[in-house]
């Protein structure tokens, strides 16, 4: 666990808590403490089942080295939830100090949950430390992503110098499902490699506790790639923006949904 690791004391902590239950036909934020600028408003029900459509705040925007935001949220059993943000998360250029991205889940018996905040893009210079780690209780569905966006191509900038450290966890029952771990360093070419981003800028992994994989390999084609891993549908995709790669990953969302029996609803804050 990340808390066991030393961390810079400089910097802005925002630290956000969580809970969901289902309640009067919703689900409902029943619990919720923050320190720092990382809040929430109310919750969102646009898909008329009661799924909470929760937005994270951060009022900056972007991080420094030495800041860190620290998610813990938990969707209790039977209550649906979906957490995202309203834009990209910015690590800029680091001062010498690590920069912490955190979110631990726990999604309960028969619960649902959706994690997928919009992409982290990590400035030239940056040091970025990226974790999400998921804890499923017997019969919990679950779909999150992670998308990382290297530089700012749209302004030509590259990823030259700096580090990101990359791990994304997933047990079921306290039994290890999944386990990505990465680690860019930006004077080793991955960007242009072949085993690496083969030229592109951005990157994104999609993992899901259901999913027909013969329907999302059709709705990807050849912009991404699934497979099945201890059960748990992967996807990846590699494009030349964060933005790409979320609209390839969210073909693969909209087919786990169906799998799930639930509507194609994105997030409205992403076509804001």
């Amino acid at each position: 666990m990340l808390a066991s690791q030393p961390l810079a004391r400089r910097g802005w902590l925002g630290k956000l808590r969580l809970t969901m239950r289902p309640r009067a036909g919703r689900t409902r934020v029943v619990e919720q403490s923050h320190e720092g600028p990382l809040t929430i408003q109310r919750a969102f029900y646009p898909e008329g089942d009661g799924t909470a459509h929760v937005v994270l705040l951060h009022p900056p925007g972007g991080m420094v080295g030495g800041d860190r935001l620290v998610l813990e949220a938990e969707v209790a059993a039977n209550a649906s939830a979906l957490i995202t943000t309203p834009g990209a998360t910015k690590i800029y250029r680091s001062n010498g100090e690590e920069a912490l991205s955190s979110a631990t889940l726990q999604v309960n018996e028969d619960a649902s949950g959706e994690y997928v905040p919009q992409e982290t893009v990590v400035f030239d210079g940056a040091d970025a430390r990226l974790h999400t780690e998921v804890h499923l209780a017997k019969g919990a569905r679950f779909l999150g992503w992670e998308v990382v966006c290297l530089g700012r191509p749209a302004a030509n900038t590259t990823f030259r110098r700096g580090r990101v450290r990359l791990r994304f966890d997933v047990k079921r029952e306290g039994r290890l499902l999944v386990s990505e771990r990465g680690l860019i360093d930006g004077d080793e070419g991955f960007a242009n490699a072949s085993w690496g981003l083969q030229g592109q800028a951005a990157f994104g992994t999609l993992v899901a506790t259901e999913g027909s994989l013969d329907d999302v390999r059709a709705a990807l084609g050849d912009e991404g790639a699934a497979t099945v891993v201890s059960g748990l549908l992967v996807v990846r995709a590699l494009a030349r923006d964060g933005v790409r790669v979320r609209g390839v990953l969210e073909k693969a969302r909209h087919c786990v949904r169906r799998a799930w029996g639930r509507p194609e609803i994105d997030p409205a804050i992403w076509r804001t």
